[in-house]
């Protein structure tokens, strides 16, 4: 049972990490053009053939991992540490103080996260770092929303009241006795989050809202193919291959938070 519980939670970690390292291992330059060997079926030097401009799909694909998963880890890394702090603090503010706070969250979380996108590229135009920030914003406030709500929760705790009893201070109530119940729950909210991130950065970049021209990702990989899905199917079934993967991947370690490992037993 131990293995079979490894098994499920190691697989989708293994995942994610060949997706947002397997670069190292791409056989070929993924920007490198070479129209001779256009639209190659696989082959000892193109595991999976080329594309239309005679680039490796493989590499593209690794690389595409790369930027997409980079993004997502590093985005949620962040998040997860400022939301759990900030959310922490304003959930012992006074009472004026966290009608406002109630408010502000309950307005800008129904912000959806196309909008901030919109926003941040007319302001800094198309790349890694307009993504990172239009996605993980919205992604932020969610969370600080969450850790607030949860907190205020644990604050009618009995043992809540037994530290403050015993002279517990408001930091050490805080971070020290609530904190490592709301652990859980913030896991399987980034887990699951970054699983929406993963189709939403796919998505936005399948319409034209990308990283950047010069950025591999499986959004435009699929965007640029999917014209020719019925005379070369693998062009567009590779990415939709590694999203579906990594988004799974995602949801399955989501769902070991939500039940401590323990939900296969």
């Amino acid at each position: 049972m131990k293995l079979r519980k490894i098994f499920h939670i190691g697989c989708p970690i293994f995942i994610l990490i060949l997706c947002c390292f397997g670069y190292y291992f791409a056989p070929n330059d993924p920007h490198s053009v070479d129209m001779a060997n256009r639209l190659v079926q696989p082959c000892l030097k193109y595991p999976l053939g080329t594309d239309i401009l005679g680039r490796c799909t493989l590499s593209r694909l690794l690389y595409g991992g790369k930027a997409t998963i980079g993004i997502v880890t590093l985005g949620c890394l962040c998040v997860a540490v400022l939301g759990m702090v900030i959310g922490l603090l304003i959930s012992r503010s006074k009472d004026k103080q966290g009608v406002l706070f109630e408010s502000v969250l309950n307005a800008v979380t129904a912000i959806p996260p196309i909008a901030y996108l919109i926003i941040f590229i007319a302001a800094w135009g198309n790349g890694i770092l307009t993504m990172l920030v239009s996605i993980t914003l919205s992604l932020f406030l969610r969370l600080i929303k969450l850790v607030k709500t949860r907190a205020e929760i644990e604050m009618s705790r009995a043992y809540v009241m037994c530290a403050i009893t015993s002279g517990a201070g408001r930091l050490r109530v805080l971070f020290w006795h609530i904190l490592p119940n709301l652990v859980s729950d913030v896991v399987r909210f980034i887990c699951l989050s970054c699983a929406d991130m993963v189709l939403a950065i796919v998505g936005f970049s399948f319409i034209g809202l990308g990283l950047g021209d010069n950025v591999i990702d499986w959004g435009s990989m699929v965007s640029d193919s999917h014209q020719m899905m019925l005379s070369h199917p693998g062009l567009t079934f590779y990415p939709v291959i590694f999203i579906f993967l990594s988004t799974l991947s995602f949801h399955l370690l989501g769902r070991a938070a939500s039940k401590g490992g323990d939900y296969y037993a």
